[in-house]
């Protein structure tokens, strides 16, 4: 005996295979729309990884990234760097990276002769190195748990 429901369960199968498709691409167009940063107020820093990445040879791992007015940088030893190389205003964009650094290996380095975190401080909007502050344990939070 032919069965003569075959046809209409596959025409619905492909409509629904559609349906969820469409629905998928509308979900994901949602996600990203309206954002032209990673959701951060940290996001401009992220132009100057390059610069950041050259002061500590191109080693260890990004951490994270902070964009701070320079008033608002209390911590001791980046405090120090800012107020040797003169930055008493405006803001800084924060590079942290973790690894093993000491002060040979990074350029401008300030703070302890070695450690396994190094934070690149550089003068926002234009990129120009500040200083590399090395710790044993980061200063402030770095990084996102999540992103947008």
């Amino acid at each position: 005996m032919a069965r003569t429901d075959a046809p209409w369960r596959g025409r619905l199968a492909r409509w629904a295979l559609a349906a969820a498709l469409g629905l998928s691409v509308l979900g994901l167009a949602g996600c990203s729309a309206g954002r032209e940063n990673l959701g951060t107020s940290d996001a401009p820093c992220y132009i100057a990884l390059p610069t950041a990445a050259e002061a500590v040879g191109s080693h260890g791992r990004l951490i994270g990234v902070r964009l701070e007015s320079v008033p608002t940088v209390t911590y001791r030893r980046l405090d120090a760097a800012l107020d040797r190389a003169g930055v008493r205003s405006g803001r800084v964009c924060l590079v942290a990276y973790g690894g093993t650094f000491s002060s040979n290996s990074v350029a401008r380095p300030q703070g302890r002769p070695s450690g396994h975190l190094a934070v690149v401080v550089l003068r926002y909007p234009s990129g120009t190195l500040v200083a590399t502050v090395l710790f044993h344990r980061l200063p402030t939070r770095f990084g996102h748990s999540h992103l947008g």
